[in-house]
């Protein structure tokens, strides 16, 4: 109950800074003769802010009672609220003295700052210490004396040089998620500003599972519904985009690392357009590396997601305005036609499907059928053939295959003739054999960008080094 109360701190205090400023203001205009009559205002001012500001100290210390927030910012700010409300309290009983006519202003100077001072650390308390300077052009935060800003991605000349978590991950989560979790606030006794405090979790745990996407918990609350209390960032809040939900995803994945370059971590055919674009400073405006179906399709259902999610299936929204799905089946390699059976309650939403690595054959594929709006789809290391690619006939937003490592041949690339979107086919390490072969996919197929890989890369003598003989130990 004390919780739920200390929640209406935010709502009370406005109240003793907007009452106590026009009272101040009303006693500055009263100077004036056609605004006297302002001067009868300012007692009763004065008292209901006097009253709010007491109001807020009461249920400003209730809402410290969750442990949420920094000690030592959390005194300074209950202090000066207190100051506040016995300042005010202080003009009220000096209103009709000689003291208040010969030193009014300087009080009402001194009520300001306490105010003014009050509100900023309320502010970074909620939003963080360097709410109101983050934004600042860099020569203007030198001349104030303030540290360089986190390094936007669009200010990084050479990302694959760069370290992988403070150009991609820290400036994410600095934006989206530290103003609740950073020095100042730390909501469920979590800090996502720096390394060490991520690996510590908050109050449940680890909150960041190396290489299990699934199973960490950042994810999981990114990845709820916006409706759910527990969805992360909170849906007032300013939302990951789908691209940086991508990227978190990837540099999870590949063993959410500190010390790693973006070049040495593996790089997906999805991820690589992020990161060129994130180069580039358009993050928030990029997708992926394709288009999806511009349709428009209900809210999937939780329950179904739920259940893939169970089965240890990867699900992720794409967009914010829209209901469409991506979902990864890696992380279930053995996974069969009862484990992709899953999609059918949400088929009408799932536009990417991955099932790299995973022991699928032609005959688990045929779900594939069911899902109308698929657009690119990842069958890398299966054992698909040509007859698991009949069931694509009918996927007519496909632009995105790929096929690397399987035993598809030229036979069954000609079950694709029909679908007309298609851009995209991966077929290195495939059955598909020789410039004939490839020469006859590129008729059949003359729109589509067939990469057969399998590229020689030519030595440079700076790629090479040279290893001389350590000299011999003398006698």
């Amino acid at each position: 109950m004390l919780n739920f109360l200390g929640r209406f701190h935010p709502l009370l205090v406005h109240l003793p800074i907007g009452i106590l400023l026009l009272a101040v203001l009303f006693a500055w205009l009263g100077r004036w003769q056609r605004f006297q009559h302002l001067k009868a205002v300012v007692p009763l001012a004065l008292l209901m802010g006097t009253l709010a500001a007491i109001f807020s100290c009461v249920t400003g210390y209730l809402l410290s009672l969750s442990g949420e927030y920094d000690l030592q910012a959390l005194n300074q700010h209950r202090n000066l609220g207190i100051a506040v409300a016995v300042w005010g309290a202080f003009l009220l009983l000096l209103q009709k003295s000689g003291l208040n006519r010969r030193f009014g202003f300087l009080f009402q100077l001194v009520l300001i700052s306490l105010v003014s001072v009050a509100g900023h650390l309320g502010g970074s308390l909620t939003h963080g210490s360097d709410y109101l300077t983050q934004a600042l052009p860099e020569p203007y935060r030198g001349w104030l004396g303030l540290p360089p800003a986190v390094l936007a991605p669009a200010q990084i000349k050479n990302l694959p040089e760069a370290n992988a978590y403070a150009a991609v991950v820290a400036p994410l989560l600095q934006e989206k998620c530290v103003s609740c979790h950073g020095s100042t606030k730390q909501k469920g006794k979590l800090r996502l500003d720096s390394p060490d405090f991520i690996q510590k979790g908050g109050k449940n745990g680890e909150i960041v599972l190396a290489g299990k996407v699934a199973d960490s918990e950042l994810m999981r609350r990114l990845l709820l519904p916006k409706s759910d209390e527990k969805h992360m960032p909170p849906k007032e809040k300013n939302q990951l985009s789908e691209a940086e939900v991508k990227l978190l995803h990837w540099w999870i994945e590949t063993g959410a690392n500190f010390d790693k370059k973006v070049k040495e971590l593996p790089q997906s055919e999805e991820v690589k357009p992020l990161l060129a674009a994130l180069q580039k400073g358009e993050t928030g405006s990029v997708a992926e590396g394709s288009n999806w179906p511009e349709v428009k399709v209900p809210a999937p259902d939780q329950q179904a997601i739920q259940a893939l999610r169970d089965a240890g299936a990867v699900v992720l929204p794409l967009g914010q305005n829209n209901s469409l799905l991506s979902v990864s089946f890696i992380n279930v390699p053995d996974a069969k036609a009862k484990d992709l059976a899953l999609l059918k309650p949400v088929a009408k939403q799932v536009v990417a499907l991955r099932l790299s690595g995973v022991e699928v054959s032609d005959q688990d594929l045929k779900i594939l059928a069911e899902l109308p709006h698929l657009t690119r789809l990842y069958l890398d290391g299966t054992k698909v053939g040509d007859a698991g690619l009949a069931t694509l006939k009918s996927a007519k937003y496909l632009n995105y295959l790929n096929l690397i490592n399987t035993r598809v041949s030229k036979a069954g690339l000609a079950h694709l003739k029909a679908v007309t979107c298609l851009r995209e086919v991966y077929v290195y390490q495939t059955a598909i054999k020789g410039s004939a072969d490839w020469q006859v996919l590129k008729n059949m197929l003359p729109k589509v960008n067939i990469d057969t890989g399998g590229y020689l890369v030519p030595t440079l003598v700076s790629d090479t080094t040279l290893v001389k003989e350590a000299p011999k130990a003398q006698d």
